[in-house]
């Protein structure tokens, strides 16, 4: 696609739906008109330098305003939106209806309890909808904020040229998946969520004598309390790749920094985290000591091998991911 094409087309991606049409034909008779006759690509190149930023130019035709998430991903914040929402609604909902079944009321179900579980579930279904407007609100205002182009890394005050326009129609080889990238965002709001709000339903369950169902916590959850402010940070940080990663829809360069930099940091998190002997709750080793008829040391064994194996499962997948992102981003 021509220069002006592409760029006709980066300004209209920030425009509002009902005006992209027009606004792309008045600005292409605009730029045509700025042009000398038989003009060369170097013209082109310095009118649209004239121009400046699709996403600065696009506020001037844009006919309202938008202040808390501004005009220029006011479409695209609507549409992760909705779907964050929809995630994080259908995880706290599971998560209320997993916490009944494993932990169910002593008396049974009752109309009183079962009027208490549709509460919950409402309650659920309230916190995961504000849950997921919170995150994705703030995730777009420092977005909005910080990002001069959407293949720009936030806080880079990187000034805008023409070779920063974005190639029209994507390369297959940059394409980023939708589905891989939705699903990828369901599973973190689900992990995240576990392990944040019901740490105690990760747990190996068993039957007491009177046929009762037992839970004993994978995790010390008083210990796992002290990684909380950080799984969060992770869980803003991983929104923001996920959403670059969402309205782009290709892999860029800056794009595949970033999410080396995530990889690495996540993976020494997880080793951190695996390293701490403390985080494991000892009652949950006794029990499967128990089932297992294995020594102490055995079990220990067994288990340090199992963490440093998924160690490395997750370290080899993070650097493959890191590795494949960046080629794809200086595919040509």
């Amino acid at each position: 696609m021509k220069l002006i094409d592409r760029y006709v087309y980066a300004v209209t991606e920030h425009i509002q739906k009902e005006s992209k049409e027009e606004v792309g034909k008045e600005l292409h008779a605009n730029i045509e008109d700025m042009l000398p006759e038989n003009y060369s690509d170097k013209d082109v190149y310095q009118v649209l330098e004239k121009l400046g930023s699709p996403r600065k130019l696009a506020n001037e035709y844009n006919p309202s305003k938008r202040y808390l998430i501004g005009p220029s991903y006011y479409d695209n914040y609507l549409s992760v939106l909705k779907l964050v929402i929809g995630i994080c609604t259908i995880v706290f909902v599971g998560i209320a209806i997993l916490d009944w079944a494993f932990e169910p009321p002593v008396d049974g179900y009752t109309y009183g309890n079962l009027l208490s579980l549709f509460i919950e579930l409402i309650s659920a279904v309230f916190g995961g909808a504000l849950q997921g407007a919170l995150w994705v609100t703030l995730v777009f205002a420092i977005l909005e904020r910080t990002a001069g182009e959407l293949n720009q890394v936030p806080f880079s005050n990187k000034k805008w040229t023409p070779d920063d326009l974005p190639e029209f129609p994507i390369d297959n080889k940059k394409k980023i998946s939708r589905v891989e990238t939705v699903f990828s965002m369901f599973c973190t709001v689900l992990f995240t969520s576990l392990i944040c709000v019901k740490p105690q339903l990760i747990a190996i369950y068993t039957r007491d004598d009177n046929r009762g169902l037992n839970a004993t916590p994978f995790f010390n959850v008083e210990r796992l309390q002290s990684y909380i402010v950080i799984l969060f940070a992770f869980l803003i940080i991983q929104f923001g790749i996920f959403i670059w990663k969402y309205i782009t829809g290709r892999w860029n360069l800056p794009l595949a920094i970033v999410n080396t930099i995530y990889n690495v940091a996540i993976s020494i998190l997880i080793i951190v985290m695996l390293s701490d002997q403390a985080l494991l709750n000892t009652e949950f080793l006794s029990k499967i000591m128990e089932y297992a008829n294995e020594s102490a040391q055995t079990m220990s064994t067994w288990l340090n091998t199992g963490k440093w194996v998924f160690v490395a499962v997750f370290v080899v997948i993070s650097i493959w991911d890191s590795i494949s992102s960046i080629n794809k981003s200086l595919s040509r």
